[in-house]
């Protein structure tokens, strides 16, 4: 009888396999950290822009005030207002500055904290009497 041998076998061996796995876990390990970064990143930018539409927010109630009303407020937890009820950790002040009879430059500033670290958004507008 006469043995047959096959010459050119196609496959993995058992090495290749765990080679690539090893090389696959520490490539997903890797991408795993990245989406967690890209996640606190987004967590950041969220709370910046509800800290900058609050001192949007209250920078139009200022200006739809009398002219004459317009002074210094705060500083003041949103939460004791029934309109931003749902917005705690978040407080403003509200800093005025007469410049003359008819002009008055209004600073909105709301105070959070991003993670442990304070941080704060300030929006600057100029009202005039009418």
């Amino acid at each position: 009888m006469r043995q047959i041998i096959i010459q050119n076998e196609r496959g993995f061996t058992l090495i290749e396999v765990l080679v690539a796995l090893a090389i696959l876990a520490v490539s997903l390990v890797a991408m795993m950290d990245s989406f967690t970064t890209a996640s606190r990143g987004n967590a950041d930018v969220y709370r910046y822009n509800v800290a900058l539409s609050l001192a949007q927010s209250k920078m139009e109630e200022i200006k739809n005030n009398p002219f004459i009303s317009v002074a210094d407020i705060g500083p003041v937890d949103f939460t004791e207002e029934s309109d931003y009820s749902e917005f705690a950790g978040y407080q403003y002040t509200v800093a005025v500055t007469d410049n003359n009879l008819i002009n008055k430059t209004v600073v909105v500033t709301v105070y959070y904290n991003d993670e442990g670290t304070p941080k704060e958004v300030a929006l600057t507008g100029e009202i005039t009497r009418r």
